[in-house]
């Protein structure tokens, strides 16, 4: 499951504003937080595409969402070091 950044803060147990300066220090994002271009086509994040329709303006406003993967989350609590323990898988059925 991917996840962008507020949903990661809040699996490591962190605020997602303290986990932004974080990737801003082991330079993960850049200074106005976009992906740095050296973790663009790592395993572990990747940017989101998105679009919103703007009513005021009468037409679709594009932005990205970095996104976190399983593999992401694991390395961020390694480089942070911070213990995730692993939550059972909810009964779909």
């Amino acid at each position: 499951m991917h996840r962008d950044i507020n949903q990661a803060a809040a699996l490591l147990g962190l605020k997602p504003h303290h986990l932004r300066k974080k990737l801003r220090e082991i330079g993960v994002l850049t200074q106005i937080g976009e992906l740095h271009c050296k973790h663009r086509e790592g395993p572990n994040f990747f940017v989101q595409p998105r679009s919103r329709w703007n009513p005021s303006i009468q037409t679709y406003s594009h932005y990205a969402v970095v996104m976190i993967t399983e593999d992401g989350i694991a390395w961020l609590a390694k480089q942070l070091a911070i213990q995730i323990r692993k939550m059972p898988l909810k009964n779909v059925a």
